[in-house]
């Protein structure tokens, strides 16, 4: 973990002192410095929010005499970098369930709903994993002993360019120096990316991975090569369902971060897009209630929950829940999306009832 980060999570904590945490300060931060650092702001935000948690004492769990419970085990981390130490017994993220469908690479990128590839026990043995399945790309994110890794497939290379060039640019938009070592992984030897490399390589023809790590030994990456099978499909999991879309609308991407332990639960947050495009779309985020400030005072009702219709901190007219069943939902629009696309799409939302517990949630995003 960066320096920086680590710094902003000691501010965070310190200023609160064991009260539950606004991880979106956070996350904020992480976006000032660029959005080279999204998938790092996503790693602490869920590691802080599996702290927070636990510290908060917002969770009651049934151990064995002399175990100690969560409270305690975070309050021993909490002042190291708690990330790096795993629970009693050890890290354990739940996978994304399993589509009974043959395996076929050649699928890769083109349903938001599935991802064709896995990592095996890199993603399992971590504090938390992410899956995203968007824009031709599918990624799984994980971390291991303080570094990350993320470990994306598509069908060409140019995907994966862009992605690099999105998450990698500095404040100023320009875009660091790496070096070949000669055995195709690259390492980064100029500015602020001077601990991240990244290596691409071709696992069948047709498509393209890549992995890129941060802090992490340049030796994992034959490790996690190894580890990458093309012969699984996994479904792209939420705790919520979207019945009813506007006009023309459908799934463009998904991505759920599940955690490491139990919170009670897995679920540390999930976000779905769905719309006509990148530009015409709603970006509909979940997190647990009290874990972020309620960005604006309920004004309506939607299905029996308290709603709010206003424009949010970054000028993007959006709905809100609040809390439904424990969960906030926040959902934004961009381009044509304004209110009325985004009341359609809030009035069909369904909610798992155990929105925390992946193994409640509904087979099929939207429907």
């Amino acid at each position: 973990m960066s320096t920086q980060l680590e710094q902003d999570l000691a501010a965070t904590f310190g200023a609160h002192d064991g009260d539950v945490v606004d991880t979106s300060a956070l996350a904020d931060a992480a976006a000032r410095r660029g959005r080279r650092l999204r998938a790092r702001a996503y790693a602490v935000r869920g590691a802080a929010l599996v702290a927070v948690v636990a510290a908060a004492g917002a969770v009651t769990v049934s151990r064995s005499p002399g175990v100690p419970g969560p409270a305690a085990q975070a309050s021993q981390s909490a002042g190291a970098d708690w990330i790096r130490y795993p629970p009693p017994g050890g890290w354990s993220v739940p996978g994304l369930p399993a589509v009974a469908v043959p395996a076929d690479p050649s699928r890769i990128g083109t349903d938001p709903a599935l991802l064709h590839f896995t990592v095996d026990e890199w993603s399992v043995v971590s504090p938390y994993a992410t899956w995203r399945s968007t824009g031709g790309v599918e990624t799984i994110e994980f971390a291991r002993d303080g570094a990350t890794y993320k470990v994306s497939l598509a069908k060409t290379t140019a995907l994966l360019d862009r992605l690099l060039e999105d998450e990698n640019r500095d404040p100023a938009g320009h875009l660091p120096t790496a070096t070949d070592r000669g055995d195709g992984l690259f390492v980064f030897t100029s500015g602020p990316m001077q601990r991240f490399y990244y290596q691409r390589w071709q696992p069948v023809p047709g498509v393209w991975a890549q992995l890129f790590a941060e802090d992490a030994a340049t030796a994992d990456a034959a490790r996690i090569k190894a580890r990458v099978r093309l012969d699984v499909t996994l479904r792209c999991a939420a705790p919520v369902q979207l019945t009813a879309l506007p006009a023309g609308a459908g799934l463009l991407g998904c991505e759920t971060t599940l955690a490491g332990n139990d919170l009670p639960g897995r679920l540390l947050f999930a976000t779905l897009w769905a719309g006509e495009n990148t530009v015409d779309r709603a970006e509909i985020s979940m997190m647990r209630v009290g874990l972020s400030a309620t960005s604006a005072a309920p004004t309506l009702t939607i299905g029996g929950h308290p709603a709010a219709v206003f424009t949010d901190d970054r000028f993007r007219p959006s709905v809100e829940f609040p809390d439904v069943n424990g969960l906030r939902i926040h959902i934004a629009g961009t381009g044509t999306y304004t209110s009325p696309a985004l009341l359609t799409i809030a009035e069909g939302i369904r909610v798992a009832r155990a929105p925390f517990d992946p193994s409640t949630w509904a087979d099929r995003l939207v429907t």
